[in-house]
């Protein structure tokens, strides 16, 4: 899908800027000797960001990890129940994650970081935002395990990716 690739191109150029500037702080420091002091700064930025959309990008593709290997076995009816128990425990984290997210950058956003000042908030909004997204994305993968299961096709095991554009 189009917007996975835009999230997809994101993250690359989040990673690129990362790797530039470990590149040019290692360079500073010990061939300049002279370090540039908002290097840290910036890659855990960039690396708080890359870390939670590569996180919702995975639930998208279906590439975290996981094994099938027994529930693909059960009845159609039993892989729905535990697909269903699966997709609940992923609602579960990802609203944790957009609820007390969402109170770190409401706590935080007045606050900024020492040498490029950003807002924490700002910093801290990368939570929650993948918390809602993957939280879609559970309840998307949960409606096309159901639909798959009432036709008495299977639900694990299928080879499919998360987003097989079931809805």
């Amino acid at each position: 899908m189009w917007t996975d690739r835009i999230l997809e191109a994101i993250c690359a150029g989040l990673l690129a800027v990362t790797v530039l500037i470990a590149f040019a702080a290692v360079i500073f420091r010990y061939v300049l000797d002279s370090a540039l002091s908002w290097s840290f700064e910036a890659s855990l930025a960039l690396l708080t960001y890359i870390t939670f959309l590569g996180a919702y990008l995975a639930a998208r593709k279906s590439a975290h990890l996981k094994v099938e290997v027994l529930v693909a076995r059960l009845p159609v009816a039993a892989q729905a129940v535990v697909h269903s128990l699966n997709q609940s425990i992923v609602l579960l984290i990802a609203a944790v994650m957009v609820f007390y997210g969402g109170r770190q950058v409401l706590l935080f956003h007045e606050q900024s970081t020492l040498v490029l000042e950003l807002s924490l908030g700002l910093l801290y909004a990368a939570i929650p935002l993948s918390g809602f997204l993957i939280a879609i994305q559970a309840l998307v993968e949960w409606v096309g395990a159901m639909r798959r299961a009432r036709r008495g096709e299977a639900v694990f095991g299928t080879g499919d990716s998360a987003f097989s554009g079931e809805i």
